[in-house]
């Protein structure tokens, strides 16, 4: 067992237990020795030392939750711990909390900052950097550095941590808010929380959730040749909801230097959606480096790197990292080469995502529910459903029509199908998105377009996890598909399915000719 396991049992025999409580004990015992440096003696002194702790931290930290000999045992077992590794070891398997990026990732951002040589940065949302933030601290003496945070504890941890580092100013201060004011930086470093919306913004920001709002706070807050490394979900290289907007502005007012993609598992366990890297400056870019970034032997690498010219790069809608990096397959050249007429999904057709199940309110019922599982290769087995009891009016909204064109959303793979009218009421699960179509285009029609090589590719662009899929239904709604005309619409389905068809019995035929053969075979052993 090491120190710090010996120092947390001592703590949680004493129910001090959670990471706030954790984190505030271990920095009352810190700011006590601190204090002990020039009355080593009272340290053998329960009383004295008790006496002490309580003048030095209670006003600051509030009550000390035992007594006397509690302190004297707690102060021995955690003075010679490290406070940053003892804070990395209560946040470190954190699922639902602080995202602590790993040491490598702090590793390359100080080599971003050596190739930079800013005068002056920023990381905010220090302690999330917490693995090789002291590390980064000690190699830029020379540098003026600002670390913020929003929690109240991890600002009076940071100004204790980093207290002898007259480079190092810390402010206590949201990201997600109107910030920082007048502070500009040549260099920013930022990871800031995905996907939640914050309250009191203090200002309109384009977007309405954090990572939105982070990228455009930060935007700001950089010098006139300044540059910020910034780490970001994949959605926000090509979903609405304001993030167009974000875009937009970006690109008329900054330049992107480079997009890289963050390995899986990176930020595990606290979360797996797929990631960004990246640069943005306010210095003019002629070319664009995208590709992704691979660990090698506990270091970040840019691998498959490719250059785009920014007029190119400024060309498209969104900035879908795979179908930029696969501009060299000639199925996606000839798709955004080609004069087909494309149109979003949202224009041509309804697009929503099914109703939330639990498996314990499954029973035999009078409604069907439609599951990634009932769908095998491009069709629906109706047999063998899932199925509730349930007032038909109150799922309405998710009953399926004849027509509708059903992808999976979650899993590990992409599956669609086309829905046939059954003769019972069918609903379709939450792990299924669901196209209504309009007059202009039919479902089969949708459904062979997602087949095809390009739209599996561009299926996939829209993919906001990692191993597991995640697509959103309203990212499903801005993919452009090409609109044919509906005699020709319906002249490519009648080829597609006579085909199908053909190959369906061809390959019956083969299946029971050979099984013939194998039991001729097998009764000559008998």
């Amino acid at each position: 067992m090491n120190n710090i396991e010996v120092a947390l049992n001592e703590l949680y025999r004493r129910q001090i237990s959670s990471r706030e409580q954790l984190l505030g004990e271990m920095l009352r015992v810190k700011m006590t020795s601190e204090a002990l440096k020039d009355q080593p003696k009272i340290k053998q002194d329960k009383e004295k030392l008790f006496q002490l702790m309580k003048k030095i931290t209670e006003e600051e930290l509030g009550f000390f939750p035992a007594d006397r000999d509690d302190f004297f045992d707690i102060f021995a077992a955690l003075e010679e711990i490290d406070l940053i590794q003892f804070t990395l070891e209560i946040y470190k398997n954190d699922r639902m909390g602080i995202i602590i990026a790993p040491q490598y990732l702090t590793c390359y951002i100080k080599e971003q900052v050596q190739k930079i040589n800013p005068n002056s940065f920023l990381i905010p949302e220090a302690e999330k950097h917490l693995a090789g933030l002291k590390d980064l601290v000690t190699s830029f003496t020379d540098k003026s550095i600002t670390l913020t945070t929003q929690y109240n504890l991890m600002y009076k941890f940071l100004k204790f941590a980093f207290q002898d580092y007259e480079h190092v100013t810390v402010i206590f201060e949201s990201i997600y808010k109107d910030c920082l004011l007048d502070l500009k930086f040549d260099y920013i470093y930022a990871l800031p929380a995905f996907g939640y919306r914050p309250d009191e913004l203090g200002k309109v920001f384009m977007t309405k959730e954090s990572d939105g709002i982070a990228v455009e706070n930060m935007l700001n807050h950089l010098k006139e040749n300044g540059v910020l490394d910034i780490i970001i979900p994949a959605k926000i290289t090509f979903a609405a909801q304001g993030f167009e907007k974000l875009r937009t502005y970006i690109t008329r007012n900054f330049s992107v230097k480079n997009i890289y993609i963050l390995p899986e598992g990176t930020f595990r366990p606290t979360t797996a959606i797929k990631t960004y890297f990246f640069s943005i400056t306010k210095q003019k870019i002629e070319q664009i480096e995208v590709g992704t970034l691979e660990l090698l032997k506990e270091k970040f690498e840019p691998k498959g790197l490719k250059k785009i010219k920014t007029q190119e790069f400024l060309s498209h809608e969104d900035w879908r990292i795979e179908l930029l990096l696969s501009d060299d397959d000639a199925n996606i050249q000839k798709f955004k080469s080609s004069n087909l007429e494309k149109i979003k999904l949202k224009e041509v057709a309804e697009v929503f995502r099914g109703k939330s199940i639990l498996k314990k309110d499954t029973t035999v019922g009078n409604i069907g529910i439609l599951n990634i599982s009932n769908i095998d290769n491009g069709e629906i087995d109706y047999t063998n459903m899932d199925s509730i009891e349930e007032d038909e009016r109150k799922i309405k909204r998710y009953e399926l029509d004849a027509g509708d064109v059903v992808i999976s959303c979650r899993g590990t793979a992409i599956k669609s199908a086309v829905f046939k009218k059954q003769d019972k009421t069918i609903i379709a699960s939450a792990n299924l998105i669901v196209i209504r179509p309009k007059e202009t285009i039919v479902g089969d029609y949708i459904k062979i377009f997602f087949e095809s090589p390009i739209g599996t590719a561009i299926i996939k662009s829209f993919q906001r996890g990692t191993t597991i899929m995640n697509i959103n239904h309203l990212d499903i709604m801005e993919m452009e598909i090409p609109l044919l005309a509906l005699e020709q619409q319906h002249e490519l389905i009648k080829i597609y399915n006579e085909e199908l068809n053909h190959y369906k019995n061809v390959v019956q035929q083969a299946t029971t000719k050979w099984q013939n053969v194998k039991n001729k075979l097998y009764n000559q052993l008998i």
